[in-house]
Parts: structure tokens; C-alpha cells; sequence
């Protein structure tokens, strides 16, 4: 019934939508007047500024049954369509509460949020935990690596959710060395695991104390599933360096092979979740619903493995496995590969057709900044690092790889 929205979107509005929507009572326009709103009209569209002016245009809190629908996000479609995702009162009071215990985040904290705030990592790692900590909250409209370093210098900010590509461009920022990062004392990190050159570039040029804790999440579970400390040994090593962590309280996770049995410890198959914080399902898509959720789990579409002390790791999409001659290939393998070339900044390997093989191995690469490497010189590098089935049968150099607005980089466009 009520809509807040800035006022560069609120411009986008087309004739007739209030006919569209006669539940809609009020847009609060933020960012400009209602002028900025045609073709809505006052008293339907107000300036958003109003509502702090007076806070009793606001509306009364709702009464609310624990499964009653609260939220609605939109899955990040990596893979395919975009599905809305149904969360409700129990979803959200079983999973975004806890999380910032979970972080170890504290009351005095200055999250830095540079994510889209429609996705789920930032509405739980920075609203949610800004506003039940009491917490400051240091808000970008967009990533841009320049303005990050201004800002954490600026605000002396302390934490920083991001994703390791957002990390890699900060780090090698030409200009990261003109500024005091010394405050930023935690990183919480999802969408892949961090590699160990980008774990020790962090603590040589930010902190060397600082906290990095590896987070897997997805809509489907309204956050976070498991969580895992990032450390380094002595020799430069990450512990369990692929791991997503253990289970949280209150959440239970398992393998599952191509028939939906649970797989035997250390064996790759589908990470399946069950807990109070599964969605309720797919927003008019029941079919979807049934695929994803069956006898009460959720089947994520991971593919990962469990070790005997409990520790889950990412394997790969499921959709995303190249079957090469008979031959499993997880593209992250071969990825993490290439991370470990000092040139490469960005990695994303593909599946090509083969007439022979079924699907072969193809890769991207974006170099970091002033860096130089041919992809002869890759191939060769893979060749060294890799089994033979396992080396891309090309390597594509590009200026940046195409992303997500959470900043994973998108294979089914890589595919296209």
C-alpha cells in the first residue's frame, strides 16, 4: 500500500500506474519533490523528505502471523529467470536476527555498504545489523573501488561486506596506498571464497589483525546458511581453504547424490538445507517451488562436499559442471588455478561444445591493473597447475569480466 523510492526511479513511472495499483495510497519520493514523479500527482506522491518532518504520515505496524509473507527478493539469476522469493515473519526472526552475532560484529561498528540493497547479503550484513546493533551506517549508491577508499578513510569505517572481486579491485587500486585504511578491522565476505594472495594483500596493505569471515547464503534461505573464519598458517596456507563452514544453530545441512540419498562424507553432490529459515517458495511459481523444495529441504543447486569434522565445501553451480569425455570438470578448480597467476585479477571458466568430447573448458581473464600476460602463457601456467582433461582448450583475454549487481561474474554471459 505505501512506496519509498528515489527519485531517478520514481521519474520512470508510466501513465496510468496509479490506475495499475489502486491498493497504492502513498510514494514517498526520496531524493527530489513529487514534481520529480510524473505522471503521479500530490496527494498520491509526497516529498519523502515529509516523513521525517512527521512521522505520523507513516503507516501503523501490521499485524503480523509468523508465516504471513514479509519480504519478497529476487533470486540474482546467475543461471536463468529471476525468481521472486517468498520470506516470512519466522524466516526472518530465525536467520537476519542472529546474524550479526553470527559476524561478530559490534555496537560501535561503521559498516561501509557498497551492495545492492534489494539482495539479501547487503539487507542482512548492513541494514538489518546496522539497525539491531545501533550501529552506523555508511551507505554507497554503487561500488566504485575510488570512492570506497574515500570513504573508509573519511568515516573510519570498520566493516566491509563485500565480494572477493569488490576486495580484488580495491586492493589493486593505483591509488590504494595513498589512504588510511588501518580501521577497517572486518570483512565479511560471500558469493566465492577468498583466495590466499588476495587474504595476504588485505593484511599487508589494511590490517594486518583484521577479521575475514567467509559467509554461504542464499534468497532461498533468507541469509546465511554457514559461516568460517578465514585464517593463514605460517606457510601462507588457508585451513580448510575451500570451506564454506560448519552448519548454524538451528540450521541443517546435508549431500545429497543424483536420487536424493545422502552421499557418503567426502563425496561431491547437491547441498541440500533444512531449518526455520527455508523460504516459504517461489512467488507464483509452484512448479519451481516443488523442484526446489522436496520432504522440507531446500536443494540449493551446489554442488559441495562434507569433510568428517562437519566442514562444507563449495564444489560448483550444478549447472554449471563441464562433463569433457566423460570427465567431471568443476570450473573452479581450473578457476582458482588461474587466481594463482599473478597477472590475473578476474577468472571465469565456460563450457564449449565439442563434437568429439561432448563440452570442453574455456576461460576469461581480466588482468590486474599495469599487468601483463599472454594467453599462451596462461594455458601454460594451467598446464603446470592442472591435470591434462582439465586445461581450457583456449583463454580469452578481456578488459573486465561481466557481472551481477552483486559483483559475481556471470557465465551465462560468457556463454552468449
Amino acid at each position: 500500500e505505501y512506496l519509498a523510492v528515489d527519485a531517478e526511479y520514481a521519474a520512470r513511472f508510466t501513465a496510468g500506474f496509479g490506475e495499475r495499483c489502486p491498493a497504492l495510497r502513498r510514494v514517498f519520493v526520496f531524493g527530489g519533490g513529487a514534481s520529480l514523479a510524473p505522471p503521479l500527482a500530490a496527494p498520491l506522491v509526497v516529498d519523502g523528505r515529509s516523513l521525517r518532518a512527521d512521522p505520523e504520515q507513516a503507516p501503523a505496524p501490521a499485524e503480523l502471523a509468523d508465516d504471513d509473507v514479509v519480504l519478497m527478493l529476487y533470486t540474482s539469476a546467475t543461471t536463468g529467470k529471476a525468481k521472486g522469493v517468498m520470506l516470512t515473519v519466522v524466516n526472518l526472526e530465525a536467520n537476519q536476527d542472529p546474524s550479526p552475532g553470527w559476524l561478530q560484529l559490534a555496537e560501535d561498528e561503521v559498516i561501509l555498504c557498497a551492495l545492492p540493497l534489494y539482495n539479501t547479503f547487503a539487507l542482512n550484513q548492513c541494514i538489518n545489523a546496522t539497525v539491531l546493533l545501533g550501529a552506523t551506517l555508511v551507505l554507497l549508491p554503487r561500488f566504485e573501488a575510488l570512492e570506497c577508499l574515500k570513504v573508509v578513510q573519511r568515516y573510519r569505517c570498520t566493516s566491509f561486506p563485500a565480494v572477493p572481486t569488490m576486495l580484488q579491485r580495491l586492493l589493486h587500486h593505483p591509488e590504494v596506498d595513498r589512504f588510511d585504511l588501518t580501521s577497517l578491522r572486518r570483512f565479511c565476505v560471500g558469493a566465492a571464497p577468498v583466495p590466499a594472495p588476495l587474504l595476504a594483500l588485505l593484511r599487508q596493505r589494511i590490517n594486518r589483525d583484521a577479521v575475514v569471515i567467509h559467509g554461504y547464503g542464499l534468497t532461498e534461505s533468507t541469509a546465511l546458511v554457514s559461516v568460517i573464519e578465514v585464517t593463514m598458517d605460517e606457510s601462507g596456507r588457508i585451513p580448510h581453504a575451500k570451506s564454506i563452514g560448519r552448519a548454524l544453530p538451528g540450521i541443517e545441512m546435508r549431500i545429497v547424490d543424483d536420487a536424493g540419498r545422502p552421499a557418503p562424507l567426502d563425496t561431491v553432490g547437491e547441498i541440500c538445507i533444512r531449518g526455520p529459515n527455508v523460504m516459504k517458495g517461489y512467488y507464483k511459481a509452484p512448479e519451481a517451488t516443488a523442484q526446489a523444495l522436496v520432504d522440507g529441504w531446500l536443494h540449493t543447486g551446489d554442488l559441495g562436499t562434507m569433510d568428517a569434522e562437519g566442514y562444507f565445501a563449495i564444489v560448483d553451480r550444478k549447472k554449471d559442471l563441464i562433463i569433457r569425455g566423460g570427465q567431471n570438470i568443476y570450473p573452479a578448480d581450473i578457476e582458482e588455478a588461474l587466481y594463482r597467476h599473478a597477472a590475473v585479477q578476474e577468472a571465469a571458466i565456460v563450457a564449449l561444445p565439442d563434437e568429439e568430447l561432448g563440452e570442453v573448458p574455456k576461460g576469461f581473464v581480466a588482468l590486474k591493473p599495469g599487468a601483463r600476460a599472454t594467453p599462451d602463457e596462461l594455458l601454460a601456467h594451467c598446464r603446470a597447475e592442472l591435470a591434462y582433461f582439465k586445461v581450457p582448450v583456449a583463454i580469452e583475454i578481456r578488459p573486465e569480466l561481466p557481472k551481477g549487481p552483486t559483483g559475481k561474474i556471470l557465465r551465462r554471459a560468457l556463454r552468449a
